[in-house]
């Protein structure tokens, strides 16, 4: 054999082996066929259509983080799914299941990952009418892993839409893997939840209705690191939380919250952080459960170490349960009880930097039930920095004593028309809340800062907080409440239609996402290939990164300016979306840039 023929062999199975295969399907056999048979990089594409009792098993299949394993629609929206069609996956990885319409009426979980890690659910539309209670999409282990050795990590469920939910159950619920006498729990770690709709979860239950639930009482000991941001929360009244935290060390972040009976709820575990969300009451009227009132509410909160900042609440209803901010009295004290499913008391918690504007209600602290249950005084709670706004009620509200468990510091308060500064405890003091108008404008329909309100130092000076819920840079004077004033860009807005389900845009993470430089000029855009920078100062050179829309950094390096420009070049890349970003004298801004 000749030495050139030997290498021409050589390259056509090395680039067999690189080749990423498409097989279509339109039969659950054949889909099944294709699953078995997939090897990274290999897509299964399920011809448009409507398919009945559509569902399939992925077992043990692995792709990879550059070649993943991809189950889709022929495009999105193309297929819809009816019956009592599912999907399960068992330890597997790195596969991507995008574009299916859900309209099912069967009895099963749509989607239940079990032990598994990188798997991205996207694009999809989620919808089932039965009349059994049903978990829809489920994060788990296995339920015989008592060694702890599979455990389900890193997946993402990101632009979908979840609607019309009439039955028990949640549309998301994070779970993990249990030792045989399920005395000790893991959490699925480092999930993320984004960028999705949630419509329509209702009537009102007693309990396990919420909208997303991450982690359960069995659970609420262990840290799950999940990121719940970006989303779109609307009409979700089918339980008191609508968010129920029930783990540690988890991040909500730039979600909004419309119209909706209920709260966010760091219900069980330690060490969450609740930032840059909006809630919005709407005007919605308030509702019934039996016959108690339910309301549209804000942020709920029950154990220790957790931070609330930077969030904007403005025209909810709630009182008690569903204030915008709310602290009851707990049932028991972290360390003295075991039994995990208790209300424990806040301990240790800060709410700083939060705007609440024309709420029936403002802050209220230490309930304490009827039937004495809620009888654990709070403890080393501050709250300090926020903004509070309101014609009615009260703004702040004790309900027991709580003098030495709270300290109040560099607050603005300002009532108007009936409204109290406070009921049920004493009047503050000028270093804990300044009465004070802190001249709001609206910018938009958000009541934001304005060149004349009043700025003050940081009433807690081991938070440290260097943005704003815009994403604009917060210095250590500014303002109080979840906007400082500033001229800069904003990065995060309220989450709107647009923003999430299938039909929205991919966003950059969060980590690309820092503080702003001037504004650069970027065309010509969109671009066939190459494109140019002008710059609007004398800088003599520019460090520019370019990321595709999955994050990956595909270009990175030091330009020379040249007659105020810098030229730029996408000629190898794909068409698509892609951010630029610019570091100039610490600080970063991005740009969008199209290649067609």
């Amino acid at each position: 054999m000749g030495v050139k023929y030997f290498f021409t062999i050589i390259a056509v199975v090395l680039f067999g082996r690189n080749m990423h295969s498409q097989t279509f399907v339109n039969t659950r056999q054949t889909l099944q066929t294709a699953i078995n048979a997939a090897v990274p990089g290999s897509t299964i594409i399920v011809r448009n259509g409507t398919y009945n009792d559509f569902y399939a098993s992925v077992t043990t299949k692995s792709g990879t983080a550059a070649n993943p394993i991809t189950i889709k629609a022929e495009t999105v929206g193309g297929v819809t799914l009816t019956g009592d069609s599912r999907f399960t996956m068992k330890k597997s990885e790195n596969i991507k299941f995008e574009g299916f319409v859900f309209d099912c009426t069967g009895s099963n979980t749509l989607i239940k990952l079990e032990a598994c890690n990188n798997i991205r659910i996207t694009r999809n539309v989620f919808e089932l009418d039965t009349p059994v209670a049903i978990k829809w999409i489920v994060v788990v282990g296995t339920f015989d892993d008592y060694t702890f050795q599979f455990l389900s990590h890193h997946n993402r469920i990101d632009h979908n839409t979840f609607k019309n939910k009439f039955t028990g159950g949640n549309f998301i619920t994070i779970d993990g893997t249990y030792s045989q006498d399920r005395t000790i729990g893991h959490q699925s770690q480092y999930d993320r939840i984004d960028h999705n709709y949630f419509y329509n979860n209702s009537p009102r239950a007693v309990n396990e209705k919420e909208s997303i639930r991450i982690g359960n009482s069995q659970l609420c000991n262990s840290s799950g690191f999940t990121t719940v941001e970006f989303n779109l929360f609307e009409e979700c009244d089918g339980d008191p939380e609508i968010v129920s935290v029930k783990s540690n060390d988890n991040l909500i972040r730039h979600n909004t919250f419309n119209r909706n009976h209920g709260t966010l709820t760091l219900r069980q575990g330690n060490r969450s952080r609740v930032e840059g969300n909006y809630f919005f009451g709407g005007g919605k009227p308030n509702g019934m459960m039996e016959t108690q009132p339910i309301y549209t509410g804000g942020i709920r909160a029950y154990g220790t170490d957790h931070v609330i900042v930077n969030n904007y609440m403005e025209g909810l209803q709630g009182t008690v349960w569903d204030a915008p901010i709310t602290l009851t009295q707990g049932e028991v004290i972290t360390g003295q009880s075991t039994n995990t499913s208790l209300h424990y008391r806040g301990e240790r918690i800060t709410i700083a930097y939060n705007t609440l504007v024309n709420n029936a209600y403002g802050i209220e602290i230490g309930y304490p039930k009827a039937d004495g249950s809620y009888n654990k005084r709070l403890a080393d709670i501050k709250i300090a920095n926020n903004i509070v706004v309101g014609s009615q009620n009260n703004l702040v509200k004790i309900y027991a004593n709580q003098q030495g468990a709270v300290t109040w510091s560099n607050n603005i308060m300002y009532a108007t028309g009936s409204a109290q500064i406070v009921t049920g405890g004493p009047a503050f003091t000028a270093s804990e809340v300044l009465v004070q108008n802190p001249n709001l404008a609206l910018s938009g329909t958000i009541w934001k800062s304005t060149a004349t309100s009043p700025v003050i130092a940081n009433g807690i000076p081991a938070l440290t907080l260097t943005e704003d819920i815009d994403g604009q840079s917060r210095p250590a004077l500014s303002n109080a409440g979840a906007d400082h004033f500033s001229t800069e860009l904003v990065t995060y807005f309220p989450v709107g239609i647009s923003d999430v389900g299938p039909g929205s845009p991919e966003e950059m993470p969060l980590s690309v996402i820092t503080s702003k430089v001037p504004a650069i000029v970027l065309y010509p855009n969109p671009t066939k290939g190459n494109f140019e920078l002008a710059l609007p100062n004398s800088e003599s050179e520019l460090n520019v990164e370019v990321y595709n829309i999955h994050g990956q950094l595909i270009l990175n390096g030091t330009h020379q300016v040249v007659s105020g420009k810098i030229a730029l070049s996408l000629e190898n890349q794909p068409a698509g979306m892609y951010i630029v970003r610019i570091n100039s004298s610490g600080k970063t801004q991005n740009y969008k840039v199209v290649k067609q």
